[in-house]
Parts: C-alpha cells; structure tokens; sequence
C-alpha cells in the first residue's frame, strides 16, 4: 500500500442498498495493512454511521478517506439541511425521524448515530450550517 491512500466516495440519497459500501471499501484496505480487528470494527462503524447519516439526513454527500500508516482521517461533506442543535444531535437517541417512517421500518434513524461517531474515533469534530448541510471530520489511530 501506499504511504498514503486518499479515497472518495459519493453517497446517495435514500440509497439504502448501497449503505455499508463505504465502510465496507475501507474495512477490506485495514485489514489488507493488518490493522487490528477491534479497531477496524470501530472505524467501520464510524463510517457505516456516517454513511447512514448522509443517506438518511442529508441528501447524500462525500465521504474523502486517507489511509495513513498509522491514522484514518475520514471528512464527511452534505448539502443537506443542517443540524439547529447539534449539541442535542449528539445525544444517544435523539432523531429527527419520525417513529412512521419507512426508515424506521428499515431498522434506522434511531438516534444514535452521532453520538456512536464519537465514540469510535479518536478526534471528532462537526461544522453545520442550517440550509447549508454540514461536515464531520473524525480521525482513528490505527496502531
């Protein structure tokens, strides 16, 4: 592998047959650089969440990786509507979906997407702008 691998990938909106290709991509690279299995099953689901997100929330987006030796940087951008609290976004198990939705049937859009985010990384920031979309930027140590 490179010294260091930068990858794009767009996410489409509602596009649920496609959620998980992201992290599935970037989990098949860790494990190619034998990066250890606990924390590629952190970095997968903090872009399986991401990737949740921008299909459910936020018209879609682009998810920009580079792969260091030694960290995951993921920048995750949307055009979507913006958080107006993103202090309560973080929250474990506040949503903006409603409990009739399909993406609740589909098993999604519980709440905990942000806040899992955080969890996994390492550095987690977010920049939003309502009508604007908004942008996460995590980094995850891989040694």
């Amino acid at each position: 592998m490179n010294q260091s691998n930068q990858l794009s990938y767009i996410v489409t909106p509602n596009d649920f047959l496609s959620a998980g290709a992201v992290s599935e991509d970037l989990k098949t690279k860790l494990t190619d650089m034998n990066v250890d299995n606990e924390i590629i099953r952190k970095a997968t689901l903090a872009v399986y969440e991401t990737e949740l997100n921008m299909i459910i929330h936020a018209n879609g987006g682009l998810i920009e990786a580079q792969i260091l030796p030694d960290m995951l940087k993921i920048e995750a951008s949307d055009n979507g509507p913006g958080i107006p609290d993103v202090e309560r976004a973080m929250e474990n198990g506040y949503t903006t979906v409603s409990p009739d939705s399909e993406v609740r049937a589909h098993g999604m859009g519980r709440g905990c997407g942000l806040s899992k985010i955080r969890s996994c990384t390492d550095n987690f920031e977010i920049e939003t702008e309502l009508g604007c979309g908004t942008t996460i930027r995590f980094e995850i140590n891989l040694r």
